[in-house]
């Protein structure tokens, strides 16, 4: 039997008018593979001293305010890799600077591994992650403590069906992007994440990015059925903002909680709904990690899906670092969502570094070839018929087929069709004498909704690009909500006030709490390609 994942997230849309911040005060980078020339995804960047920075993205890119370059010092980590220290000052003075990093291995003379642990037996991996879940309470803090971040929400067409129905010449890379700067409290792992009212957040700032397109189309709540859906997905649309869907996908703070299909509950379900695999040893500075695959079992996600993923567990603790999982669709093998976690020690303890969330999704867009408005003359037996596109004239005929217009559910003769101008937008439909006798305008027009008794059936009219009229192109679009920490506070109590963000409306209608960002916090606003 067919199953419906159970994706318990709450949707709302997030608009604001907000301009989107400037780029001219900082610096821009990317982080690249020495090798591969490939982007480092999500690097950890640091400004020594201050212990405070921000984050590549999915491309490798980051920025850092002008102010810093000066006499700032940047270091550069990400599990994998060497961490790299870099003065800022002697670097050349480009559009965009990039650094490579180098793949840490146990080749490496330099690389101490810390582990406290004897030697003992090979552990099996589904031991790792049994230790690794039992391990929680003890790993993370259960003490209050806060973070400061970047929040971003924003959607990627998944093809190209988007790009050409808003006409545009180049693919587009970004839609709806949304920014903002967040302040988490959190009462330790031992307290609810969603409900309890000892954990909430403040919003320092927040800004919709109008370098990219915004689609107001896009951002209704997901029906599940037709409008806006993931197939087999249910997700609810009982309320919530984006930033509550994002703290519910983290299955390690929540790990004795509900959060997606088939992780489910962490500490309950993950180990028996997967299978696992011992790969090579990953590290992170003097760090030493398992890195352990996992593929899901069919008889726990039926036939129809499939999730793998891989989880980073270190060695000498079994501290989970970095929790990443996908699932899939089999029958058309598309992706469904993806949640990727990860994890920073601060004396002792790991503290969220950063977590993103995507999830696939189709919607029915409302920028579809259609009639805006038509008008009914009497004196002439004629409409004058607005078309929101240029129509192909040649697509017009058979008139009488494809016209067919309606007064009370009575069909009426349609003898031509003839452009108005030369825009092939506006058209006049003549209405033969006959087919309208029995109807007495003068008295019909006592009513003031009379003009709502015509209906129109046109079909197979198409406009100058080839599309149907009515017909709703279905959008396939990725919905990313990524939220990387700039700075943690260890112990440090949630303040008294009652500015906090409302888990139960979109962020946009929360209040604002004011605080210094340009110098301490900022956005890492996506980089807009320049023209070729």
């Amino acid at each position: 039997m067919k199953k419906t994942l159970l994706f318990i997230v709450f949707i709302f849309v997030s608009i604001s008018t907000l301009t989107a911040q400037e780029t001219n005060s900082k610096v821009r980078f990317q982080v690249v593979d020495k090798v591969s020339k490939t982007p480092v995804v999500y690097a950890t960047v640091m400004l020594k001293n201050i212990n405070r920075g921000t984050h590549a993205d999915f491309n490798g890119f980051f920025e850092i305010p002008i102010s810093y370059i000066a006499n700032g010092t940047i270091k550069i980590s990400s599990i994998g890799y060497l961490t790299k220290e870099i003065k800022l000052s002697s670097l050349p003075k480009k559009n965009i600077i990039v650094i490579y990093l180098e793949v840490a291995n146990n080749a490496l003379g330099e690389v101490v591994i810390k582990s406290s642990r004897k030697k003992k037996r090979a552990l099996y991996a589904r031991e790792i992650i049994r230790n690794a879940i039992e391990n929680i309470p003890n790993n993370y803090p259960n003490e209050p403590h806060s973070y400061i971040g970047y929040y971003r929400d924003y959607q990627q067409p998944v093809d190209d069906v988007y790009q050409k129905l808003i006409k545009s010449a180049k693919p587009i890379e970004y839609v709806n992007v949304h920014e903002a700067i967040i302040e988490s409290f959190d009462y330790g792992f031992d307290s609810d994440k969603l409900k309890s009212k000892k954990n909430q957040s403040l919003l320092y700032e927040y800004r919709v990015n109008t370098n990219f397109i915004q689609d107001s189309t896009l951002t209704i709540p997901y029906d599940n059925k037709k409008n806006k859906f993931s197939e087999s997905v249910y997700i609810s649309p009982l309320g919530g903002n984006e930033l509550n869907i994002l703290n519910l996908t983290n299955a390690i703070r929540n790990y004795d909680k509900m959060s997606f299909s088939f992780v489910n509950t962490l500490n309950k379900n993950f180990i028996d709904n997967h299978y696992f695999s011992i790969q090579e040893d990953v590290f992170l500075d003097s760090t030493i990690l398992y890195k352990i695959s996992f593929t899901s079992k069919k008889e726990r996600t039926s036939f129809d899906y499939a999730a793998k993923g891989t989880i980073y567990i270190a060695k000498d603790n079994f501290a989970i670092h970095k929790l990443n999982y996908n699932l899939y669709y089999i029958k058309n093998k598309s992706p469904q969502y993806a949640v990727t976690i990860e994890y920073a020690e601060k004396n002792d303890k790991m503290y969220l570094n950063y977590i993103t969330f995507n999830n696939f999704f189709e919607a029915k867009n409302g920028n579809y070839f259609k009639i805006d408005k038509a008008l009914y003359n009497s004196n002439s037996n004629s409409f004058k018929i607005y078309f929101n596109r240029k129509v192909a004239i040649n697509s017009l005929l058979p008139i009488k087929r494809n016209f067919k217009i309606y007064y009370k559910g009575k069909k009426l003769q349609v003898l031509t069709a003839e452009a108005f101008d030369s825009s092939n937008s506006i058209f006049t439909i003549t209405i033969d004498q006959k087919s309208i006798e029995h109807i007495n305008f003068a008295e019909e027009r006592k009513n003031a909704t009379y003009s709502n008794f015509f209906t129109f059936d046109i079909a197979n009219i198409k406009d100058v690009n080839g599309f149907e009229i009515d017909e709703r192109a279905s959008i396939k679009m990725n919905q990313y909500r990524e939220f990387f920490v700039q700075e943690i506070f260890e112990h440090k109590q949630i303040p008294l006030q009652k500015n906090f963000i409302n888990k139960k409306v979109p962020l946009f209608k929360s209040i604002l709490t004011p605080l210094e960002l340009e110098e301490n916090y900022w956005l890492n606003s996506p980089l807009k390609k320049e023209k070729e």
